[in-house]
């Protein structure tokens, strides 16, 4: 599997990556098995996934320490990415927090360590700065950032140019585009690109918003009706699935499935560096590692493009999947 290096490091990580939130039982993904976890895990190592990223957040630490349990005896073969807290504000607390992590994931260092949701600025830059002196110490092998728009990154930049900016990217959810992205390929900052299927809508077997579970149904994508929503728009909900409908058009004239669709259009972009792709069976990692295993079709390409601009469009600027645009947490 293709392999990059994260700006501003020694840090190598493959372009596909393990994203370990559903591994474990939580309100979002539902119950989750520990036999099934490990067995994804192990399919992970045998297509070649070498990154694994977790969060101290995900299952209230319980994700890191089985993440830990199951990549025992391994250490040296695999690069970890964890996060540290929205909690966590001063540098104190931060460098707990990492040691707690290191605790839970059985190890001495973490090859990424990240901030996972901004605070204030003064509370960014506090946290930012937590980050670097942890990488000098040799606990982290890497810093980098999560959810940071322009502005944010304008804190953090001041101090020292993050290694990676992860963030929400797919076929529905376009945002970054506008400012973020471009904002990243100047300051020559990679890319990790979390939720690729949209929480599973872009597997295709989701026909409508109603038969989306009901935890899943929380995007901005979705009106504010819904049980779960955090934010306060109308939605877009007949747009996305007349859109995920043309979607599945193309890929079956194209001869891919979906997730081949959804997964070939990140890997044709550049500037991604590692696509963080959830699983919870090895059946799953090989559909995600045979998905990336050719590139798309350029007229292809163009075509997803253009009909994904409509909903590009209709969700505007805003890059938080979750939050209204008064009170987005990514600026």
């Amino acid at each position: 599997m293709k392999q990059s290096t994260l700006p501003g490091s020694d840090v190598t990580v493959s372009q596909l990556a393990l994203g370990c939130w559903g591994l474990t039982s939580d309100f979002h993904w539902g119950q989750r098995d520990s036999a099934a976890a490990q067995a994804t895990v192990a399919a992970a190592l045998d297509a070649g996934i070498t990154l694994f990223d977790t969060a101290t957040m995900y299952a209230d630490g319980a994700n890191e320490t089985l993440l830990g349990e199951l990549l025992a005896g391994k250490r040296n073969e695999v690069q970890i990415a964890t996060k540290c807290t929205p909690a966590q504000t001063t540098a104190d607390a931060v460098a707990a927090g990492l040691d707690a992590s290191l605790t839970r994931l059985k190890t001495d260092y973490v090859d990424l360590y990240q901030i996972h949701w901004a605070g204030t600025d003064e509370e960014l830059a506090e946290v930012w700065g937590a980050l670097i002196q942890l990488k000098q110490l040799g606990k982290a092998r890497a810093v980098g950032v999560c959810n940071l728009g322009p502005t944010q990154l304008d804190v953090v930049s001041s101090l020292e140019k993050p290694s990676t900016n992860q963030l929400p990217y797919n076929l529905l959810f376009r945002a970054i585009e506008n400012e973020i992205l471009p904002r990243c390929k100047t300051q020559k900052m990679g890319v990790l690109a979390y939720s690729p299927l949209m929480h599973g809508m872009l597997r295709g077997e989701w026909k409508t918003a109603d038969e989306v579970p009901a935890t899943r149904a929380r995007s901005r994508h979705f009106s504010s009706q819904r049980e779960h929503v955090r934010h306060d728009e109308d939605g877009h909900e007949t747009l996305t699935f007349d859109t995920i409908e043309c979607l599945q058009q193309f890929a079956d004239v194209s001869h891919n499935t979906m997730v081949e669709l959804a997964l070939r259009w990140l890997a044709s972009n550049p500037q991604i560096t590692s696509i963080l792709v959830g699983a919870s069976s090895p059946e799953q990692i090989a559909a995600n590692a045979e998905a990336i295993a050719r590139p798309l079709d350029k007229e292809l390409l163009k075509q997803v493009n253009q009909v994904t601009d409509p909903l590009k469009q209709a969700m505007g600027t805003n890059a938080d999947l979750w939050q209204s645009a008064a009170g987005s947490r990514i600026h």
